[in-house]
This record gives structure tokens, sequence and C-alpha cells, in this order.
């Protein structure tokens, strides 16, 4: 039976994504690999209880030899349901760039979504 699911994202560069989600959206490091250092392999982040894995392109390129060489393009969107989605939309604008404004859904929730440093989106929500 599945219990959990953790999202490993392809990125450029590690450091770079960790910052992102840390500064504008207050994740914590949990590990990296190496521990310290400009270039990371990989890394693991969490905030509340949402979990995301980062692991640099070419790392895992040579992990899974399948996994399609050339430019990183989004395929996905995470979807990330928030306690106060009005405050967490006000802290946000101006911060980062939005991929649509805070709006309500055709199914009753409010939300907005955002672009993160690697072109993905992230739509954040309550409903």
């Amino acid at each position: 039976m599945f219990k959990a699911m953790t999202l490993n994202m392809m990125v450029k560069n590690v450091a770079e994504t960790l910052k992102f989600y840390e500064d504008k959206l207050g994740f914590e490091k949990v590990l990296s690999v190496p521990e310290e250092a400009e270039k990371l392999d990989f890394a693991i982040m969490k905030k509340d209880e949402v979990t995301l894995m980062l692991q640099e392109q070419e790392n895992l390129r040579a992990e899974y030899e399948t996994v399609a060489q050339g430019e990183i393009v989004p395929t996905f969107t995470m979807f990330i349901n928030v306690d106060d989605v009005k405050q967490l939309y006000e802290e946000l604008k101006g911060k980062v760039e939005l991929a649509k404004d805070l709006h309500k859904t055709f199914y009753g929730q409010d939300e907005f979504a955002i672009f993160d440093n690697n072109g993905n989106i992230l739509t954040l929500a309550q409903g």
C-alpha cells in the first residue's frame, strides 16, 4: 500500500534551487550531498508536511541513463495545500514571478501559482 510520495526534481543547480525554496517559501534543508559545498549533487528540504528532493541534472542522468539529455524542460506542476493562501499570496507577490494570480477555481479553492527558479510551476491552494 502507498504511504507517501516525495518529488525528486532534476535541477541545473541544487544550491541555487535550495536557496530559492528557503528564501521565498521557508523550506529548510534536511541534508545535502556533499554536506557543504557550492556544487551540490543532491539535497532534501522540508517545510511542515511537505518534503522535496533536488538532484543535479548530470548526477541524476548518471543514475538513470534513460533520463532525456539536453535542456531541462519543466513537465509537471506541483500542487501544495496551505493554511492561509491569501496571506501567502500577499507575502510572495513582488518577490517571485507569478504564473497565475490569486483566484477562486471552478472547484471552489482559492489558489495562485508561481514559477520557481527552474521554471517549474507551484500552485498554492486553500480550500
